[in-house]
Formats: structure tokens, sequence, C-alpha cells
């Protein structure tokens, strides 16, 4: 089946990538998995601040066309490097970023900044009628409305744009939804690992240090991320995301603590069955999956034995008194309207 904002049928494998983000965690694993693929050219980068990183971006790849996102990180080192790098063009700030995607011949954008910065970008990526790797999650929480309403995703439209996500209980749901009827799915349900307070409680919480805030068990992210995910506001925010994605109604959403983060997502079916999408806890299989969609992952990543590697497998209530975050997520995606953006916001200061 097609999503209104996915459109299956105009989505084609990866060839050259023009990626935004590159200095952060979806960022670094797509660039590992570049170069086990030479097969995909990477076009152009940005970073946010991080010189020493999009230097030896530049010649490792070659790149001519590069953005540094951070106006006085580009403005302290842009002498030093046009002056290294004179056949680079270098873009500045947000605004270079969306100028970036406009004059990038790539025909994939994998939006990877964090924050709301990246929604401009995403839609110039939409306007151009590119295939966007969406690891943004703020461009559908605080824009999904406005998104879903761009003419690229009308009825009759014959832009060649269409969105893939990245974020691995995003793109567990759309392996799983593929080919299904969304009428007989009962509820759709992302999974946490629970952060390092799942068995906190509420008190002890509040009195968290930064070092155990930023301690996760399971994955290796950003800091911005990292304390989003120890309240449980990423995964919140992931439910509008969601929501957007698939055009589905918020009460057919839900959260699971799956602790083994091996189960990434879950559909229910209205005859009481269920499907789960299953994996090892790493971003090399979303990335992987949405470059070369709609075509099958030509390698093997990891080895993953089943049964006998496999926990026991168990999943738990999110409670939102210890994470009142998540409820605050939860009350925005069914309210709608300007609530989530107004939450993303607060989210961000």
């Amino acid at each position: 089946m097609d999503f209104g904002l996915i459109r299956r049928n105009q989505a084609k494998p990866t060839q050259s990538l023009c990626l935004l983000g590159a200095s952060g965690s979806v960022g670094g694993t797509a660039i590992r998995y570049l170069r086990r693929n030479p097969s995909i050219a990477l076009e152009s980068v940005s970073v946010h601040s991080s010189i020493d990183r999009l230097e030896q971006l530049i010649q490792e790849f070659q790149l001519h066309r590069v953005c540094i996102s951070h106006e006085d990180a580009f403005d302290y080192a842009i002498d030093g490097l046009r002056s290294q790098y004179p056949d680079v063009e270098f873009f500045r700030g947000a605004d270079g970023l969306v100028e970036m995607v406009q004059q990038s011949a790539a025909d994939t954008i994998l939006t990877a900044v964090v924050g709301a910065c990246g929604i401009r970008a995403t839609v110039a990526g939409i306007e151009a009628g590119k295939k966007i790797a969406l690891a943004n999650k703020e461009t559908l929480v605080t824009a999904g409305p406005a998104i879903q309403a761009l003419p690229a995703f009308a009825e009759n439209s014959r832009s060649t744009a269409c969105i893939v996500p990245v974020d691995s209980e995003h793109s567990s749901l759309f392996q799983l939804l593929e080919g299904q009827n969304l009428s007989h799915v009962h509820r759709i349900l992302l999974t946490a690992s629970g952060g390092p307070f799942r068995d906190w409680d509420a008190e002890r919480i509040r009195g968290a240090r930064r070092e155990e805030v930023l301690n996760h068990p399971t994955w290796t992210m950003g800091p911005k991320i990292t304390v989003d995910s120890a309240g449980m506001i990423n995964k919140g925010l992931e439910l509008i995301e969601a929501r957007f994605l698939f055009s589905c109604r918020p009460d057919q959403l839900d959260v699971r603590i799956h602790r083994d983060s091996i189960v990434h997502a879950m559909i229910q079916m209205t005859d009481g069955s269920f499907h789960l999408s299953c994996s090892q806890p790493d971003m090399i299989f979303p990335v992987a999956h949405t470059l070369h969609y709609p075509e099958a992952v030509p390698e093997q990543h990891q080895e993953m034995s089943f049964p006998e590697a496999w926990p026991a497998l168990s999943f738990e209530v999110v409670d939102d008194v210890r994470f009142p975050g998540f409820g605050l997520c939860r009350k925005a995606m069914e309210e709608g309207g300007t609530a989530p953006a107004i939450l993303n916001a607060a989210n961000e200061v």
C-alpha cells in the first residue's frame, strides 16, 4: 500500500546522497554504511560545528559541496577552509542547508540534523522531487499537517518526492505495514528500552545527575536525543511522527517498554494476531533499508540466531507518572492542531 508521504511507487534505490547531519550519530552510521557500499556516492554533507569531521569527509569522499549549519563555527573556520579546499563550495547556517539541498544533484536527502532546523531543508528536498530519508522527527512533529498538504503529496501529483523513515521504530513499522490494509490494523506499537530510569521512582528521577541522564542502556546517541530518551519525551515525539507518517488515528498508537531492544515495533491485526519486527539494536539496519528501498538490502549485517540468542521477550506499559513528558506528548498528539509544535518548541528550549 502507499501511505500519503511515503509514496512507494515513486521510491527508487539511492545512487547519490546528500547527508545533512554527518557529524551526528545517525550521520556517522550512514558514513559507516557508505564505506562498505561504494556504489552509493556521497555528493554533499552538512555538519553543525565539527570542522575536523568536515575536513575528514571532504578528503575521504572528495566532496565539492558542504554546509556548516552553526554560523559562528562557519565564520571562525571559513577563511582557512576556503584556502585549503578551493574547489569546495561552502554553505552557511540554516539558510545554507536549504540552498545546498536546492542545488544538490543527489537523488536522496538524508535529514539527520536534530531539531526544528531540519524542517526547511526537508521541505526543500520534497519540492525538488527528492527521496527523503527522514531521521529528523521534528519535521513531522512540528509541521506534519503542512508537510501532508505540500503539492508534492497531492493525490494527482507527478512529483518524484517521497519520504522513507530512518528511525529504527518507524522503519520497522513501515516494513510491517507495507502490503497491509490499514483498516485491518487494530493497534500500532512502538517499543522503547525505557532508558536509564526505567526502574527508578519519580522522586529519584527528579534528582538524577547529568552523567546518569546521559547513560543510555542500549543506544549510542547524541546528547540531545539521549536526554529526551531518558525522560521518554523522544518516544512520545515518535508517536506523533508515526501518526503523520502512516496516516493513522491517535487511538491506534501506543508504546511498550521492551528492555532488550530486539523488537522495534509491532502491529496487532483486527483478528487479534501480532506481527513483530526484530533485529539487533544497530542503526545500520534502518539506514541500509532506507537507502536501498524499495529493493532489498543486498547484504547481511549481523548474524542473529533464532531462537537461541534471544532472551525471553517482555513488554511493559509506560508509566505517565514517572515519565510525565511522555503523557504530554500523547495529549498533544490527541489534541492535534498546534499542540505538537508548541510541545516540541518547549522541548528544544
